[in-house]
């Protein structure tokens, strides 16, 4: 129950600094981010996953120089896989990984710092949070890397500097296409929409700068990447309509739900309208999350940056729901060998899924009719 009593104190602290002003230098509070982060490592040692796994066998296939490609990503995992096997000796692979994770998530500080206009109860929030902790130091993702790119080509487009921006944002999508999602609003934005062409820039160049190393064709890296999708029916709309055809829904259906999604999502990308970029790339996150039937649940940690900034209505009530949903659903990784503790989780999970779609469904329709509270 460990995990579940953490969940509980962080979020204690998070409401307490919340209305108070803080007094915590930006640099202790890096530094305590990094301590805290690699102290749940420590704590929950034993902790493991089917997505850690990956990583390592992705950097075997690469020692052996094996031409399989099952990465869902671009190359750029397999190079910490091979680094982490390579160090074995020295440090657990899990532990390698899960530092060199912490250590983006803390520099995710940085940018955050200054697009929260250098707010220090926001940065010392993020620090806290166990959205982020839980999928990276326990589940064991590498959410934090490419979040951390993003946020930084954010920083920079901000700041006019839309060449670095683009740069930064092309190595994120490198490290995980995720963030391609949220390239529009920023070509809405930009007066200089030819250059968004450099996106493809470290994902052509780096893949195939791998394929001229490793015996791994071009074609099959871009193919597994392009096929990539979460899973349907573990969510919201998707996981409805299994329910409904008693699990019988037909791969053709399946697929045309994604269609009619991704084609809403780009529509919907293009015509909202927000001043702020953030807001703006915060609506778009939520109107994935509330009709998207694919899904991953480490994706909820790209929004809690977005929801520690903006300040929508419901903030900690989205921290709260989203903490407790991450500490059972990945209670699996920690409890494995725990019968009572699995049989709980897995008695709860769907319903408390569930409820927090619901959640999001009503923060989303809030904001889309109401503005949001200044950070």
């Amino acid at each position: 129950m460990l995990l579940f009593i953490y969940t509980l104190i962080s979020l204690v602290l998070i409401w307490l600094i919340s209305n108070i002003k803080i007094k915590f230098s930006f640099k202790i509070i890096v530094i305590f981010a990094f301590i805290l982060r690699v102290s749940v490592t420590l704590l929950f040692l034993s902790s493991k996953s089917d997505d850690i796994n990956t990583f390592l066998r992705d950097g075997q296939y690469l020692l052996d120089r094996n031409p399989r490609y099952d990465a869902s990503y671009f190359p750029f995992i397999g190079y910490l896989g091979v680094a982490a096997i390579y160090l074995k000796n020295f440090i657990h692979p899990y532990v390698f990984l899960k530092i060199i994770f912490s250590i983006f998530d803390s520099a995710v500080l940085f940018p955050l710092y200054y697009l929260a206009k250098k707010n220090l109860q926001s940065v010392l929030i993020y620090a806290l949070n166990p959205i982020s902790i839980i999928v990276i130091n326990i589940h064991g993702q590498m959410e934090s890397i490419p979040l951390f790119f993003f946020l930084l080509s954010l920083l920079l487009f901000m700041k006019n500097k839309v060449l670095s921006s683009i740069l930064t944002l092309s190595f994120a999508i490198y490290t995980k296409p995720w963030p391609i999602l949220f390239v529009i609003p920023l070509i809405k934005k930009s007066k200089k929409k030819l250059l968004f062409v450099i996106l493809a820039f470290f994902p052509l160049i780096l893949t195939l700068i791998h394929s001229l190393l490793f015996p791994t064709p071009v074609l099959d890296i871009l193919y597994k990447v392009k096929n990539h999708r979460g899973i349907f029916g573990a969510w919201g709309l998707s996981k409805i309509a299994l329910y409904l055809t008693d699990y019988q829904l037909s791969p053709f259906a399946e697929q045309l739900m994604r269609r009619i999604f991704l084609s809403a999502f780009v529509i919907f990308s293009i015509f909202r309208k927000d001043k702020n970029l953030l807001k703006n790339i915060f609506m778009i996150m939520l109107f994935l999350f509330v009709f998207t039937p694919t899904f991953g649940i480490q994706w909820f940690t790209w929004l809690v940056p977005f929801i520690i900034i903006i300040r929508p209505k419901l903030w900690r009530m989205f921290l709260a729901l989203g903490s407790v949903y991450m500490a059972f659903g990945f209670a699996w990784d920690v409890y494995q060998n725990f019968p009572d503790i699995i049989s709980l989780r897995n008695s709860v999970i769907t319903e408390l899924g569930f409820f927090v779609w619901i959640f999001i469904i009503i923060l989303f329709f809030q904001n889309v009719f109401f503005k949001t509270t200044e950070s």
